[in-house]
């Protein structure tokens, strides 16, 4: 049996790109080339998602996998070609949720970063000055 699948989703269509998942990987999926006694069966493992952008009310959704399978039923009397989708839900719920760094955070992430270019200034400083004071005292002959 030739099929074209155009979309397979669930709950809220989620159009952020920044969300790593599988929202919608039946899409497109071609089989126009298949034999016409071939069944088709796709198995869905389904996700519920919960999406709760910043500023906004949450979204629900489902992510899924899926697991592809087809044979033939010409040699099978009485069997007709069929295409089945069978899904399974998952007891667990992926929860994605927006929050900005608080200005605190970026506080001391600025104040590490200027406080570790000081130490290394102070290291390079310290490195030189030693080296500076030991080349002294070889020319004067003091270097035991």
């Amino acid at each position: 049996m030739k099929h074209l699948i155009h979309e397979v989703s669930f709950g809220d269509e989620i159009k952020n790109q920044n969300i790593p998942g599988s929202f919608n990987t039946l899409q497109g999926k071609d089989k126009s080339t298949s034999g016409e006694s071939d069944t088709h069966e796709y198995v869905m493992k389904v996700v519920p998602t919960i999406y709760e952008p910043l500023g906004r009310g949450k979204m629900i959704s489902y992510q899924y996998t899926y697991a592809y399978r087809t044979y033939d039923t010409s040699h099978v009397y009485g069997r007709v070609p069929a295409i089945w989708f069978r899904y399974d839900l998952s007891p667990i719920t992926v929860r994605y949720h927006e929050k900005r760094q608080p200005l605190y955070s970026f506080l001391t992430t600025i104040c590490a970063i200027i406080g570790g270019a000081f130490t290394v200034a102070g290291i390079i400083d310290s490195s030189l000055f030693t080296a500076s004071e030991l080349f002294r005292k070889h020319e004067m002959g003091k270097l035991t």
